[in-house]
């Protein structure tokens, strides 16, 4: 379980907390903002954790 400061891409509408996480790790940097963004967490990141 490797969690982080939650991100986000600007371009989705969850957040990610799992630095294991595909979807969460294959945002584009121009994309990636800091926080939740007010969204739901990745179920992903959800399961992993």
């Amino acid at each position: 379980m490797a969690k982080k400061d939650p991100w986000h891409s600007v371009k989705q509408n969850i957040y990610h907390n799992n630095t294991n996480c595909n979807t969460g790790n294959n945002i584009e940097k121009e994309n990636i903002r800091q926080g939740t963004g007010g969204k739901p967490l990745c179920q992903e990141c959800s399961r992993l954790s």
